[in-house]
């Protein structure tokens, strides 16, 4: 048994807490399994142990791993680079099954190696896409939790493949409004929801695009929003609908989101890093980002990123366990990754100065 103390982070704030840990490192643990430790002892207030800070396990709420394939270095604007015809989908049309295997389950390894243990993937290239990322997972499916938001191959409705994309995906994400036939997309967003499944979109991010329309598809989140006003943001907060952003992404097409902004008004807030091509999978390295540039634009409390990364996707985004192998009783638990004390306030701590070197280990509980 391992016993760590240290700052414990709830859905609250952190705490000081003690944990024990059984299993893992070729031992059985309560649930009788060797391979991830478990959590079988709390204790509030505790300081007994290895000095650590626990935190839940980093959530990815924006990806593009399909991007992944693309090894060029990318040049130009957001059209030109992944918008529809643009550099990125002209390199997926070159590459071949296997080599977006290959490089997907790269980046999906380096994912959990850096404590990620949910994604929320907007997969391109409709069923064939969905086919493709599916072998790849195969090999993550006891250590990550993903959930595809596929979209159709062509910006158009097709009952036929959107039937069968609703069967084999969690969810639909498409690119943005500007680039659909607001009729079209109309019929996309009620198929997904008579299927009861989410319906997302990119918004706002090379241009304000009307809030108004986007609001009444039903989505379930938006991505990026950097391009929308005050009133757009607060039509979000009104409406109940989050935000995910992804400043090293933005910050690559000269861009930087509005963060404080976001907070102040109260929407719901989550953090990603988006397109393969540009960013990886590394949410210590967005956290940190985020916080800087947010700094930019006014104030904000390093928990606040933190939660964007962690308790705020598992709350406002509300999806569920859909991928979980590693249930009891029926019910979902928890991970949390424990890092290494740099001695200092846990949220600036984590968010500026820790990462994937610093963890010890991820357990459940």
């Amino acid at each position: 048994m391992r016993t760590y103390s240290g700052p414990f982070l709830t859905t609250e704030g952190f705490i000081q807490a003690e944990i024990n840990i059984e299993g893992g490192k070729d031992e059985d643990d309560i649930w009788g399994d060797d391979d991830t430790p478990s959590v079988v002892d709390f204790e509030e207030g505790g300081d007994s142990g290895k000095p650590a800070v626990i935190i839940p396990t980093l959530y990815n709420a924006h990806t593009h791993v399909g991007d992944s394939v693309v090894k060029d270095v990318p040049k130009g604007n957001i059209p030109e680079v992944v918008g529809p015809g643009g550099l990125k989908f002209k390199a997926l049309e070159k590459s071949s099954r296997d080599q977006m295997i290959k490089s997907i389950k790269m980046y999906l390894r380096k994912a959990v190696e850096d404590g990620i243990r949910d994604i929320i993937d907007f997969r391109e290239d409709g069923v064939e896409g969905l086919s493709i990322i599916k072998e790849a997972y195969e090999d993550f499916e006891d250590d990550l939790r993903l959930f595809l938001m596929a979209r159709p191959e062509k910006n158009r409705y097709n009952d036929w493949e959107l039937n069968n994309l609703m069967n084999l995906s969690e969810g639909i994400g498409v690119s943005s409004y500007r680039d659909w036939d607001p009729d079209q997309l109309r019929r996309v967003a009620e198929v997904t929801k008579s299927f009861e499944k989410p319906f997302a979109m990119h918004c706002s991010e090379f241009e304000r695009e009307p809030i108004e329309e986007v609001l009444s598809l039903g989505v379930h989140h938006l991505v990026h929003m950097i391009e929308a006003t005050h009133d757009d943001l607060l039509a979000c907060a009104i409406e109940d609908v989050p935000i995910v952003v992804c400043p090293r992404s933005n910050m690559f097409f000269g861009k930087i989101p509005d963060i404080p902004k976001m907070l102040d008004i109260e929407v719901k807030t989550c953090l990603g890093t988006d397109n393969a091509m540009l960013s990886s999978p590394n949410m210590f390295r967005e956290m940190e980002v985020a916080y800087r540039c947010a700094k930019m634009k006014g104030k904000v409390d390093p928990l606040q990123i933190l939660m964007m990364a962690t308790w705020n996707p598992r709350k406002d985004l509300n999806l569920g366990y859909h991928n979980s192998q590693k249930e009891s009783n029926g019910d979902a638990r928890e991970t949390y990754v424990i890092l290494e004390a740099a001695g200092g306030k846990p949220a600036y701590d984590v968010v500026t100065k820790l990462g994937p070197r610093d963890i010890i280990e991820i357990v459940e509980w």
